[in-house]
């Protein structure tokens, strides 16, 4: 029995040196003289340098762990600034008696104030891929060399799979810095809470972070974000599972330099599922609702949208696809618009990233009447030259339940069926430098355009069309003519201006003419219309060609033309608003028309009759009417036939001379009006005043010579006729001016332009008729006398003045 006593006290010796051992151990250890071999360590598992700089603590039980403070890890080689990693507190401990068992169980780690630097240089390589390749090979061969050892005949002392009891970071600081883009990017305050960390075991995870954005050539980005998740993960198979992930994310933007971006944005993405399989390059993101609202974004006051979708991915072959994409939103607050605007819409994206491609099938975007459809392909997402090709459609629909939806409100129309129908295809064609809609079809109420239109030239913006038609009838889209037109419509037929009081017509020519002058000196335009036929009011132009063209402030209207009131139409014409007054020039031809219905139509003028051809060349400037006329300089040539002028009776007026001389009233005829069959002339014009010198006017009663001028400025006429009766046989009451025939009668038409005075010189007239009259006793006598003789005598007589 002494020597169970004795083998007893052996053994409570031994567990007495043993703890002594302990105790003097760890009252002696110090680890800090143990960093050369730990930094050495951790280089060999991550091939970077660590430093630390503050002490290195150890406690021993019931946690087996360690302490340090101003821990610093090198960045990857070629890769600035030199730290990665700084954590002010870094704490790591190991449950002591699961150890002793073989398993190593950590407790939660803790890193405190971390600062964190990630790069990504331009050629795509970035600072953390080595750390993520090492840590997946190393996991890898434990993976393996536990499936050489069977677990039954594990060895002793060998570490089972690690667990960790969490991670806690805090305060920690991320800079992002990116050389392709150029973005730089700063995190600050990040918080993340984990629960225990474990192969294959679902774990929470939580992340809490208020935000700093600093990007180039924007404004400073406040905000918040909060992430929540369950998560599975499988580092030897870089697989993971994240269940119920939801991230909440708020951003203020701040004041100085907002433009378009939003005030205060609120950002919620809910997935229900999300499988990464790294093995296999494969993802897939199940129920993914992304909710965003917005205050103050760009036009809007309010902005509320929703997308849904299942997202699918293989990196590893470039392939993407988002299934059953359904996305809707609701805007408030647009300019002129009164109530809130929903867009809704669908369709089927997907993506080869390797070929550069990408599809959007069975599109369909509503609001509400209107609704596009179509199928769209894009090219170039490779090599950066953008491209998109693809039918897209605008289905029928009413144009005015559209502006009401929208609150605007349209003009009244002569027509109720007036833009009650709109629908368009096309196909789009998208390259970089243009932007285009190829075979577009526009059918208005019925009235098809056919041609193409977009922008083809993205970096000068031009606007581009060429669109044709053929008949189309504007009349249902004209204002309703109200009774105060349709009495000066009315007045103007019976030869009365129609134009208003002078005080109407001083304030409309003194009013500024308003150009949106920053609008057309930015706009950059080449657009051709035509169609078969044109109907506006009672008038018909057909083949009617229009092309405008604008850049750098000058318009132009290249060609007019127009086969119109029996003749041709042809004209040019520009605006050049290039300086601080505007300045215009019009151009061109008229031939063969009928005066009346063109002058009614133009001028609403319908006075003179017959048919003519005219052409000019005009150029003025000004901002006001007025300006306008005074500035007017050009030249015009005109040639009237078979018409008369309304209004003015020139045989009349001879008919009253002549009864004045004989003592007699003439009755004034129903109808004051001047026949013709033809009137030439030209004119010159300088500051706003017309000067015609060589007016030549012929009937079948006389024969009309003219001059004077029209100051349209002062709108007054000073203009002077001489009208000789060449045949009283015919024409307007031609035989009672037998008397005047071959007399010159002087006509003056002075005084306002809109009611001159026309006045004969009855002296001169009397002069003539007498000095007439004895020329043609003395010829008759000289007839009876000389006979055949009597010609050499006349011809003396008249070189003589008699």
């Amino acid at each position: 029995m002494k020597w169970i006593k004795r083998l007893v006290m052996l053994f409570v010796a031994i567990v007495l040196v043993a703890i002594i051992a302990v105790i003097g151990f760890a009252l002696t250890f110090d680890p800090n003289d143990y960093k050369p071999q730990i930094a050495a360590q951790v280089e060999k598992q991550t091939g970077r340098s660590i430093q630390f700089n503050g002490d290195i603590s150890v406690t021993l039980f019931p946690w087996l762990g360690a302490v340090t403070e101003d821990v610093v890890l090198a960045n990857a080689e070629g890769f600035e600034p030199d730290a990665m990693l700084k954590v002010r507190r870094l704490e790591a401990q190991a449950a002591l008696l699961p150890l002793l068992r073989g398993e190593f169980e950590i407790g939660t780690l803790l890193l405190e104030d971390a600062r964190i630097n990630l790069v990504r240089h331009e050629d795509g390589r970035n600072n953390w891929e080595d750390l993520i390749v090492r840590t997946a090979e190393q996991a890898a061969q434990t993976d393996k060399e536990g499936a050489t050892a069977p677990q039954a005949e594990q060895a002793p002392g060998e570490i089972r799979p690690l667990t960790i009891g969490g991670v806690d970071v805090r305060n920690a600081t991320v800079h992002w810095r990116d050389e392709q883009s150029g973005q730089n990017v700063t995190i600050e305050g990040l918080d993340l809470r984990t629960g225990a960390l474990k192969a294959g075991s679902p774990s929470d995870i939580e992340l809490v972070s208020g935000f700093n954005l600093v990007l180039p050539d924007m404004p400073q980005i406040d905000g918040s974000v909060d992430l929540k998740a369950e998560a599975q993960m499988w580092p030897a198979r870089q697989d993971a599972l994240l269940n119920d992930l939801e991230v909440n994310l708020i951003a203020n933007v701040a004041a100085d330099g907002r433009g378009a971006l939003p005030e205060r944005t609120e950002i919620l993405l809910r997935i229900a599922k999300v499988d990464v399989r790294g093995s296999e390059s494969q993802a897939r993101l199940d129920g993914v609702v992304l909710d965003i609202k917005a205050n103050e974004a760009g036009p809007t006051t309010y902005l509320e949208s929703r997308l849904q979708t299942t997202l699918e991915g293989d990196w590893s072959r470039g392939l993407y696809e988002a299934s059953n994409l359904e996305f809707s939103a609701d805007l408030k607050g647009l300019p002129e618009i009164g109530e809130t605007v929903s867009i809704t819409g669908n369709a089927v994206a997907s993506a080869d990233m390797q070929a550069g491609t990408a599809e959007v099938r069975d599109l369909n975007l509503n609001v509400e009447p209107l609704a596009l459809t179509g199928d769209v392909s894009l090219r170039g997402l490779d090599a950066g030259n953008l491209g998109a090709s693809g039918p897209i459609q605008v289905a029928a629909f009413n144009p005015r339940e559209l502006a009401d939806r929208l609150g605007i409100t349209l003009p009244e129309m002569r027509s109720g069926e007036a833009l009650t129908q709109f629908a368009a295809t096309a196909m789009l064609d998208v390259t970089p430098t243009r932007a285009m809609l190829n075979d577009l079809k526009l059918t208005l109420d019925g009235r098809d355009l056919v041609g193409r239109a977009g922008i083809d030239n993205l970096e000068s913006d031009r606007l581009f069309a060429r669109l044709s038609g053929g008949e189309f009838d504007l009349n249902p889209y004209l204002a309703p003519e109200s009774g105060a037109e349709k009495s000066a419509a009315s007045a103007s037929g019976n030869g009365e201006s129609g134009q208003g009081s002078p005080a109407v017509r001083n304030a409309a020519q003194n009013a500024e003419i308003q150009l949106p002058v920053e609008t057309l000196r930015d706009l950059n335009l080449d657009a051709r219309f035509e169609l078969a036929r044109l109907i506006y009011e009672d008038y018909r132009l057909d083949s009617p060609v229009v092309h405008l063209t604008a850049a750098g402030g000058q318009l132009r209207m290249a060609e007019l033309a127009a086969q119109a009131f029996g003749g041709s139409l042809n004209g040019t014409g520009g605006l050049d608003v290039r300086g601080d007054v505007p300045s215009y020039t019009a151009r061109g031809k008229v031939a063969g028309v009928s005066l009346q219905p063109l002058l009614q139509a133009v001028m609403e003028e319908d006075r003179l009759l017959g048919k003519g051809d005219v052409s000019f060349d005009l150029a003025t400037q000004g901002k006001r009417v007025d300006q306008l006329k005074s500035a007017l300089d050009g030249q015009a040539e005109f040639a009237l036939r078979d018409g008369k002028v309304k209004g003015f009776d020139i045989g009349y007026l001879m008919r009253r001379a002549q009864a004045r001389i004989d003592g007699r009233t003439e009755p004034e005829p129903e109808e004051l009006s001047t026949d013709f069959t033809a009137i030439t002339g030209t004119a010159s014009i300088r500051n706003g005043v017309v000067r015609n010198d060589d007016l030549a006017g012929a009937s079948p009663l006389l024969r009309v010579a003219g001059e004077g001028q029209v100051d349209l400025p002062r709108e007054a006429i000073d203009y002077r006729l001489t009208a000789t009766v060449v045949n009283t046989a015919t024409g307007q009451g031609g035989k009672e001016l037998e008397r005047l025939k071959q007399v010159p009668v002087p006509i003056r038409i002075e005084g306002a332009l809109s009611d001159p005075s026309i006045s004969l010189d009855l002296g001169s007239i009397a002069k003539d008729a007498v000095k007439s009259k004895v020329k043609e006793r003395v010829d008759e006598a000289i007839e009876k006398r000389l006979g055949d003789d009597a010609a050499p005598v006349k011809e003396l007589l008249k070189g003589l003045g008699l």
